[in-house]
């Protein structure tokens, strides 16, 4: 119900030019995550993700440099 602005500099990811990517939230992270590495984006974390409480995510980047950050919200 409305449009949402991240800013944000992820740790670990280089600062050396602005950067914009698209954030996609998802129900399934292992089959989002599997659907992007089959249309060849890889993950900048190597084969890690990011896991706090609330969340799990990875900052996908396809071969032309675009860049996903994908996410899936932990539901109670």
């Amino acid at each position: 119900n409305g449009f949402y602005l991240d800013i944000s500099q992820p740790e670990g990811f280089p600062a050396q030019q602005d950067l914009m990517a698209i954030r996609m939230n998802v129900d399934n992270f292992e089959e989002a995550y599997q659907l992007l590495l089959s249309h060849g984006f890889k993950n900048f974390y190597g084969d890690e993700t990011v896991g706090t409480s609330s969340s799990k995510s990875a900052i996908m980047i396809s071969p032309s440099g675009f860049v996903i950050n994908l996410v899936q919200h932990i539901k109670d």
